[in-house]
């Protein structure tokens, strides 16, 4: 196994145990982090810090469940791709949802310089209204 592949599935053993610390670990203060436009997290975020308040943060607060469930993962030199799920049930509508998703990371030196993710955000958001 490569070095930016161990990396990145790391990142998705910590966030399956909670540890959003230890998941979040190999960015830094210039990563670049893309969430699909049009959910309700869409846009770009700049920094550990931006991603852990502004994405995460908010998750935590909309979702008594939210887990990313990886299937597959591929690797192409300094980018690693990830194809699975998200699951949840939103706190407020109790509404459950399951969605495909992707991720896209790209790594320099063993830190994450860019991710971006692509769903449903339509789905996202129906779960989420009540």
């Amino acid at each position: 196994m490569c070095k930016n592949l161990k990396i990145i599935q790391e990142s998705y053993a910590a966030g399956a145990k909670n540890d959003i610390l230890k998941m979040l670990k190999d960015l830094t203060d210039k990563s670049i982090w893309i969430e699909t436009a049009g959910g309700p997290y869409g846009g770009t975020y700049i920094g550990n810090d931006s991603v852990l308040k502004d994405v995460f943060a908010r998750i935590k607060d909309d979702w008594e469940i939210f887990a990313c469930i990886p299937e597959e993962f591929y690797e192409a030199e300094d980018t690693v791709i990830m194809t699975g799920w998200y699951e949840g049930t939103h706190a407020k509508t109790k509404n459950k949802m399951k969605i495909r998703v992707a991720h896209v990371w790209q790594l320099a030196e063993g830190k994450v310089i860019k991710f971006e993710q692509f769903t449903d955000t339509a789905l996202l958001l129906e779960a989420m209204k009540g």
